[in-house]
């Protein structure tokens, strides 16, 4: 445990400046239209539309972040700065995880929140009628979501857990994909994962109408199908599990396969 908080400590020594960049940045998201919209003497606030942006980017990056594990492997200088450190492969791993993952939104919401504070203390003194909570955006968004009735629309009237719980599933599979793909390419990992997302969703699209299609002349033909709605669910939970196990294993395999000198994607 002692070695992996040096590991950790580390990890957050070499990301400071991105880290914060990254709270910079949704402080500024926040502050600076507010401030314009305070100078131009408007009687709108533009804190509810950041804090609905805020939010937006922060689920993008949660979700896309799993490709920046191997980011910065690119350069042999950097493979060596992280494979030369006295810890085991895993604390190596899980410390640089929890700091692009954790460490970086949990500094995104800190500047959030500094930034709402800072600008509604302002709008109260300046023009009061453009006082509005940008973290106001964030509880009337969840609660307007529609989430779960576009879930209870799609599978009959299932309880608030199973809603969330499914939800919750699909969001770490999607994170769970993005730290396969980051792990996959060698150059500019984040992009290539975020094109091969899109084209499995093209792909998976069009193989769906397809076997509509094909479902539909089946049925025509006089048969009846009956699902059952347990089934798809127990499917769907055992499929995103075992899909998740997979991706962090073989993201951690390639972790621990990449060279120092020529960066291939096994050891020889």
């Amino acid at each position: 445990m002692s070695r992996f908080k040096q590991v950790l400590r580390w990890e957050l020594l070499l990301s400071k400046r991105q880290i914060a960049t990254m709270a910079l940045t949704f402080f500024g998201l926040v502050v600076i239209p507010q401030i314009l919209t305070l100078v131009f003497k408007s009687s709108s606030s533009s804190a509810y539309t950041m804090g609905i942006l805020c939010s937006v980017a922060l689920s993008a990056y949660l979700l896309c972040s799993g490709a920046l594990i191997f980011s910065s492997f690119r350069s042999r200088q950097q493979r060596i700065n992280n494979f030369m450190l006295p810890a085991s492969n895993k604390e190596k791993f899980i410390a640089r995880y929890l700091v692009l993952v954790v460490a970086m939104p949990l500094a995104a919401i800190a500047g959030f929140f500094a930034g709402d504070i800072l600008q509604y203390l302002m709008s109260l003194m300046i023009n009061s009628n453009a006082a509005q909570w940008a973290t106001s955006a964030l509880t009337e968004g969840l609660n307007n979501s529609g989430i779960f009735h576009f879930y209870t629309n799609l599978n009959g009237d299932p309880s608030p857990v199973e809603g969330f719980l499914v939800i919750l599933l699909g969001t770490i599979t999607q994170h769970a994909c993005f730290l396969l793909f980051g792990s996959i390419y060698h150059k500019h990992p984040l992009v290539m994962a975020v094109l091969t997302w899109m084209g499995l969703g093209i792909a998976l699209l069009m193989f769906g109408a397809l076997a509509a299609n094909l479902l539909t002349e089946f049925i025509n033909s006089g048969y009846t199908i009956i699902l059952y709605d347990a089934w798809w669910n127990a499917l769907y939970f055992v499929v995103s599990i075992a899909l998740i196990i997979f991706c962090y294993w073989f993201a951690f395999r390639r972790y621990t396969r990449l060279q120092v000198i020529n960066n291939q994607w096994i050891n020889k």
